[in-house]
């Protein structure tokens, strides 16, 4: 992700399997893209509000969201 062209600032990393998303804004209330997934389904979760966020499926998914300053979220393969 490069904050010259994709908002909000995002950036992304894998652990075991698992993807990691933050994001950073003022204030957002849109759609987020969710680069780099392996083909599949994926449970997400905002770790740090512990709130259940729903499905999106990979390779590349979409996810809408509301925040303000920042979200931390947490992607679980589901078998």
């Amino acid at each position: 992700y490069d904050i010259a062209y994709d908002l909000p600032e995002t950036h992304a990393i894998e652990k075991d399997g698992r993807f990691y998303y933050a994001f950073y804004s003022d204030s957002w209330n849109s759609t987020v893209e969710l680069r780099g997934l392996m083909a599949g389904r994926y449970q997400v979760k905002d770790y740090i509000n512990n709130i259940d966020l729903g499905v999106v499926e990979g390779p590349t998914a979409s996810l809408a969201v509301d925040f303000e300053n920042y979200l931390l979220i947490e992607l679980v393969p589901i078998k």
